[in-house]
């Protein structure tokens, strides 16, 4: 790159470092499946935040899931799926004595079956009011526009209902154990913990863990560990924002300014092969494949056929001896003579060289040049 390149790529870098310090940070991005460790509107950080400042020791479920011993409050926000056998832990940890707030738009199969937790399939409006005052303080809560309304059963009590009594979040009692399960996880989100009585709503379920009790959240059925960021959050910064327009600036002046490294060469038409090619090509495939016995046999039938060619005879396994031994007797004991020693001659490579060159003398004479004469 000559002097007037380098000085043009600095000013592409010098403009980009200025453009990211004007602009600042960038948002906190999104989390839809609503993450302890996310700051983002639809993350879950502010509620583990406000968790530690009421007292209680907080922790996530990672690496392997190993749930805290009751009596302690577990949210369970979106998972990506849950398993039989984890499913099946979930429920022997609520009977004996686990507080489970279980928060999920669309719900997981294994989960919502073992907890009696049944959805409508269409969708109604997300805006609750509390129908009973079960929850203190609470009367009304807002988060998404729209919702998979719950289908509440005998032994399930109804906490928020909206405008058309869908209800939106019911609790259970299940062994000594308590489930409360919410159509609509918005509304424990960081940004809208301001609506309504949300915040209401998010200290009265952290209330029901005992004093000094665990709150975990499960990040394990998120896909990986709640302390470690996403491998793509560097690019939500300023200064990986300003790495990745660089690298697109580079290669789009490469891209524009490349050069090639010498002349082009014209690709010729492809050619024909020569049959020799072929030949040898066989040749050195059954050589390493060690068909000594193959090669032999391969031989034999080509001096066969060469044969019938030359002297006019029938080429079939039938009748070919007799033909040959009447037509040319020199050479009918000559071929058998060899064809006798061929078993033996795959021993070597030697005795195999030999035996083609025999074979092939045999198919292919030369014309003796004195007399002129056929050998009888």
């Amino acid at each position: 790159m000559n002097r007037r390149g380098t000085w043009a790529l600095l000013a592409v870098v010098a403009a980009i470092a200025l453009i990211v310090l004007l602009r600042g940070p960038v948002g906190p991005g999104s989390s839809p499946n609503h993450r302890s460790d996310s700051n983002a509107p639809d993350g879950t950080s502010a509620l583990l935040t406000y968790a530690q400042a009421l007292g209680h020791p907080t922790g996530t479920v990672e690496g392997t899931f190993t749930l805290p011993p009751p009596p302690a409050l577990m949210f369970v926000f979106t998972p990506g799926g849950f398993s039989g056998a984890e499913a099946r832990q979930v429920l022997q940890w609520v009977s004996s004595g686990g507080l489970l707030v279980y928060a999920a738009e669309e719900g997981d199969p294994q989960l919502d079956g073992l907890l009696g937790i049944q959805r409508q399939r269409s969708t109604a409006p997300g805006a609750a009011t509390a129908p009973a005052p079960i929850l203190g303080g609470v009367s009304h809560v807002d988060g998404a526009a729209q919702v998979f309304p719950l289908r509440p059963l005998p032994a399930q009590v109804p906490l928020l209902r909206n405008e058309h009594l869908d209800t939106l979040a019911v609790t259970s009692r299940v062994g000594s154990g308590q489930v409360i399960a919410l159509a609509d996880p918005l509304e424990l989100c960081n940004s809208y913990l301001g609506h309504a009585d949300n915040g209401r709503l998010a200290a009265d379920l952290i209330a029901l863990a005992p004093a000094g009790g665990r709150v975990v959240f499960d990040e394990f059925h998120h896909g990986s560990a709640a302390s470690s960021a996403p491998l793509t959050d560097w690019m939500l910064t300023p200064w990986g924002l300003a790495l990745l327009w660089l690298v697109l600036v580079v290669f789009a002046g490469l891209a524009a300014r490349g050069r090639v490294f010498g002349p082009q060469i014209a690709i010729g038409a492809p050619a024909d092969r020569s049959t020799a090619e072929y030949a040898r090509a066989v040749g050195d495939l059954l050589r390493r494949a060690r068909a000594r016995q193959v090669t032999l046999q391969t031989l034999d039938l080509a001096a066969r056929r060469a044969l019938s060619e030359r002297l006019g005879l029938s080429s079939g396994a039938s009748g070919f001896e007799e033909a040959l031994a009447q037509r040319a007797p020199a050479v009918a004991r000559e071929l058998k003579a060899v064809e006798s020693r061929i078993g033996a001659a795959a021993g070597a490579e030697d005795s195999l060289l030999a035996a083609a060159r025999q074979l092939h003398s045999i198919a292919y004479p030369v014309a003796p040049q004195a007399s002129g004469k056929e050998p009888s």
